[in-house]
């Protein structure tokens, strides 16, 4: 994911024909699957799914000068992820499996770029303001770097609590050799992605852990939030370079405009090249991919849009008010299928959620960068596993007969 090798296959780089093959392979799966059992996991959930993808689509062909296919497919694979693997994957040993495999398969970019930034190699940029050295590891750049990283470490935490409250699955500290390699894993993704000086992810992670430690151990909350003011005041220095912008706004030495690499400043012009649009633009925005920016030349694009750095902008802006609508009810609804979960799962899945939600309203993430987007709805099929509901369904049935003969 997000490592480009150079070569290019029909004028698509390799991660993205792999991407096409995988998605199809799921399909196929997905297909066998349904033969077999003769059963379809649906819900709420697909109807607003399935209409954005429509959604989308129409307006690819509505504004076919313009929009970019690419661009399109990109925006709504991660969808269809999300509901071939919830009918592929039939219960929580499945989806272990699957988690664990994402993991291992983490370690080979891990490793290569601990590898990399330790020697002093994969240097993406030198930051002219503060003289702060970005690294990049084996990805194409210092943030899709960052991203893999902060979403692997969140991801060891979601595996952990998944074998820990399924009785049927082994926990991950019995699981010995494995448990190992993770701790490891972990220490070095960690590294990388400070190294990568991400803050976008940063912020990312720490409101993952916070959210989950508050809800289930703020013993420990306690304790980490002590280590952090401790390590905050050690490398005060090093914070102010990293976060020198936002600081300098919030103090009022420096234009409210230019917080965090100048979004106000792109969300303030977006949104007025947003409202100036004619009715259709309103209602359907400008265009899938119809967004100037570094990657783009201006001749390639279709008015003054630039890329937003936040998520839901774009949407709004690429898809319109019908698209954001769309797009916010099947958050909204994989959201209240998260609360229906039980235990330190529904904690972990919603500060998984929380987590992913910051990331996309601050920055380029987990809707725009069609990578993570398969790993995220990859993960999020949890949430709608038939034999996961039935055992929530059973354990609230026992809960009831304890409380009766009490």
């Amino acid at each position: 994911m997000f490592i480009d090798v150079g070569w290019l296959v029909f004028g698509l780089n390799v991660n993205e024909v792999f991407a096409i093959l995988a998605t199809g392979i799921l399909i196929i799966a997905f297909v066998l699957r349904i033969i077999s059992s003769k059963k379809l996991n649906i819900s709420v959930v697909d109807f607003f799914l399935f209409s954005f993808i429509i959604w989308v689509f129409f307006i690819y062909v509505l504004y076919l000068d313009r929009s970019n296919f690419k661009d399109a497919a990109k925006f709504v694979l991660p969808f269809v992820t999300y509901f071939v693997l919830k009918n592929v994957v039939r219960d929580t040993r499945h989806y272990s499996r699957l988690v664990k495999i994402m993991l291992i398969g983490y370690s080979v970019p891990v490793v290569a770029s601990t590898f990399l930034i330790v020697q002093g190699k994969s240097l993406y940029t030198i930051l002219y303001w503060n003289n702060l050295s970005r690294f990049k590891g084996v990805y194409v750049n210092c943030h899709d770097l960052g991203h893999c990283m902060a979403l692997f470490c969140m991801l060891i935490i979601i595996y952990a609590v998944v074998c820990a409250e399924d009785k049927i699955l082994v926990p991950l500290p019995r699981q010995r050799l494995f448990f190992v390699l993770v701790c490891t894993l972990s220490v070095f993704a960690f590294y990388c992605l400070w190294k990568s000086y991400v803050r976008t992810c940063l912020l990312g992670l720490i409101v993952f852990l916070y959210y989950y430690l508050f809800r289930v151990n703020k013993k420990v909350l306690v304790i980490m939030t002590g280590i952090m003011c401790f390590v905050g005041v050690l490398f005060a220095a090093m914070l102010y370079t990293i976060f020198y912008d936002m600081v300098d706004s919030a103090s009022g030495k420096d234009s409210a405009e230019n917080f965090g690499s100048g979004r106000p400043y792109i969300w303030k012009h977006n949104l007025t090249e947003f409202s100036m649009q004619p009715i259709d633009g309103i209602l359907a925005g400008v265009g899938v991919g119809n967004t100037w920016s570094h990657t783009k030349k201006k001749s390639d694009v279709v008015g003054e849009m630039l890329n937003s750095h936040n998520d839901f902008l774009d949407v709004l802006t690429q898809t319109g008010l019908v698209g954001l609508f769309l797009f916010l009810s099947f958050q909204f609804c994989l959201f209240r299928k998260i609360l229906a979960l039980n235990g330190r799962v529904r904690y972990v899945f919603l500060a998984f959620f929380l987590a992913v939600s910051l990331m996309n309203f601050a920055s380029n993430s987990y809707i725009t960068r069609f990578g993570l987007g398969q790993m995220f709805y990859s993960i999020l099929c949890y949430i709608e596993l038939p034999d996961r509901s039935k055992s929530d369904e059973e354990d609230e049935l026992l809960n009831d007969d304890e409380d009766v003969l009490a």
